[in-house]
């Protein structure tokens, strides 16, 4: 692999998605929007609500991920009724926290953990009573990014800290990949019994996003992993549980394999001078233009 990757991966996956509808351009905005006074914060909000709007209902990864923002600007009111919502609608657990939050202190032991306390014990047993079964399925996918990062980073250390042999690394290289495969099917199997991507509106919030394990398959064994795991992206993305963002995932990690694209997502614009000069490419070119306007009438790109 050239150097660049890890800086290629970088830039590819904080930058904005070339979107395919209203709801994804929407979306991606939210995602990449980093509010840094009360105005641009409102905005957020205004966006938050006109994506709710577009898809007809809430978008609990979103409203998750913008806890600390409602909570950083003090908005707590909406603060409270979105954690409330996601207790009780969407099986938040407090268990699943890094404890690094900014709101942690406040709902435990702060100001806010009366009222925390109460809302939590009501709604959080109403969920659990009805969503019994999941809890297996809910651990295993909130531990999928500490199983993949421990396993991968003991064998590179491993590798980096002892005098092993060609063969020897290749033997470790490869109990990487197996360890990353092995990740891969949970996951797989878990969306083959949900019918698509386990999401907050398909199956319940996790808390510590999983897509680690999406991207280590996709290095490992790109062609294999997206033929099985498309399927389910498509079922979400129609069921407006995802926005086009995993498809140019898709398109970058196809472009540092042989430098095309499966979908038509990923524009020359969006990479670096210095990495096209490094690639040499003067365009992103379609692996199969065909077996992409398949792709774009199953998922309504037209």
């Amino acid at each position: 692999m050239r150097t660049s990757i890890f800086i290629l991966f970088t830039f590819l996956f904080f930058s904005k998605v070339t979107s395919q509808t209203r709801r994804d351009t929407l979306a991606n905005n939210i995602i990449h929007f980093y509010p840094d006074s009360k105005e641009s914060y409102f905005e957020l909000k205004e966006e938050i609500a006109k994506l709710k709007l577009l898809e007809g209902k809430n978008n609990p990864e979103i409203l998750y991920n913008n806890l600390e923002r409602m909570y950083d600007f003090k908005d707590f009111n909406y603060f409270k009724e979105i954690l409330t919502l996601l207790t009780k609608e969407y099986g938040f657990n407090i268990s699943y926290m890094s404890g690094y939050e900014n709101y942690y202190k406040s709902i435990t032991k702060g100001d806010l953990a009366k009222w925390f306390k109460k809302m939590y014990v009501k709604n959080h047993s109403k969920w659990l009573s009805k969503n019994l079964d999941k809890q297996i399925t809910i651990y295993q996918l909130n531990g999928l990014h500490a199983k993949d990062q421990a396993t991968h980073v003991a064998l590179i250390d491993v590798i980096n800290s002892l005098k092993l042999n060609k063969e020897q690394r290749e033997i470790a290289i490869e109990l990487d990949k197996a360890y990353f495969q092995e990740n891969g099917e949970i996951l797989l199997e878990i969306a083959s019994k949900i019918g698509s991507l386990p999401t907050g509106n398909s199956f319940a919030l996790i808390q510590k996003p999983y897509n680690i394990v999406e991207t280590h398959n996709l290095q490992v064994d790109f062609s294999s992993f997206l033929s099985k795991i498309y399927p389910y992206y498509r079922q979400s993305y129609l069921n407006k549980d995802i926005s086009s963002i995993r498809f140019r995932n898709v398109d970058s990690f196809k472009f540092l394999e042989d430098e095309n694209q499966i979908f038509g997502l990923l524009k020359l614009e969006n990479i670096p001078e210095y990495l096209k000069q490094e690639y040499s490419v003067d365009s992103i070119p379609l692996e199969n233009p065909e077996q992409t306007e398949k792709f774009k009438e199953e998922l309504g790109w037209f």
